[in-house]
């Protein structure tokens, strides 16, 4: 396992060096001229242009070596070629490395639940890891919802002064949504699996902040049609998924990376083993 991780991790930081290059040669990340030219839009984009590629390529390079999961590899692929396939200029760059994200989490899923449905799932998950990723996906879903029914469609339905593009309206309501539920799975979806498994509070933690400010801000301005929208789904949500990945990972290390049920395979056949666990989302049995 400790070896499939370095792998993956490697494979992370040559898909953040190929990022970081396409990003150079179509003038999309430049030397600052002057400190004002140093904004934080700026900034945000950068970071997403390195946060992102490399929890994309760990991800999936680690569902490949340890699930054999490969559909999120070969699409990502696809993407990481979408710059030199049509040009190579810094609209083409910036898509084909943020957008991929939530388009690939959703193939992920789609692969391992199947996989795991007719047992070609490579060392698959414990009872306990099954009802863990439940419980996020079910929170992710939650939570695309919310925003779609208070964000996606209000945006949808008015005029913004964008273009029209050549996409149908159903189909770019549809790819939105796509784009919402993938998102979701990992910004959502991971902190609160990782809390039901192992207890991590971090990365709730950090969620819960932005939530609040998601909930009470960020969702009526992105119905109204404010600018924002395009850096909260282009930058602030991968970049965020990744750190709190991320923050979940030291917080497990710093914890000794013990696992609090490693032989747990949901069956145990009586009730006297049954124990009361507290989480993000309350107690149960």
């Amino acid at each position: 396992m400790r070896r499939d991780v370095r792998r993956s991790l490697a494979v992370g930081v040559v898909a953040a060096v190929v990022a970081v290059g396409y990003g150079v040669a179509t003038d999309v990340i430049r030397a600052p001229t002057t400190p004002s030219s140093v904004l934080p839009a700026t900034l945000l984009l950068y970071a997403a242009l390195v946060a992102v590629p490399f929890g994309l390529g760990t991800g999936a390079a680690l569902l490949a070596l340890r699930h054999r999961v490969v559909a999120p590899g070969v699409a990502l692929a696809g993407f990481a070629a979408l710059p030199a396939l049509l040009g190579g200029y810094a609209g083409v760059t910036v898509a084909g490395v943020l957008v991929a994200g939530p388009f690939v989490t959703v193939v992920a899923l789609a692969e391992t639940l199947v996989r795991a449905r007719v047992g070609r799932l490579r060392t698959p998950p414990s009872a306990a890891g099954f009802r863990a990723l439940s419980v996020g996906v079910m929170a992710a879903v939650v939570y695309a919802g919310i925003f779609a029914v208070r964000a996606v469609l209000p945006l949808w339905r008015i005029d913004t002064g964008v273009p029209a593009t050549t996409v149908p309206p159903p189909v770019d309501l549809a790819a939105t949504l796509w784009y919402v539920l993938g998102a979701s799975l990992v910004l959502v979806g991971l902190p609160v699996a990782l809390n039901r498994r192992f207890g991590l509070l971090a990365p709730g933690a950090g969620l819960l902040a932005y939530l609040l400010v998601d909930l009470a801000f960020v969702q009526p301005a992105v119905a109204e049609g404010a600018e924002l929208v395009v850096a909260l789904l282009l930058g602030v949500w991968p970049t965020l998924s990744v750190l709190l990945a991320v923050v979940g990972v030291v917080e497990f290390r710093l914890r000794g990376g013990d696992d609090p049920d490693p032989d747990d395979d949901g069956d145990d056949g009586d009730d006297e083993g049954l124990t009361v666990e507290g989480g993000l989302l309350g107690d149960r049995v």
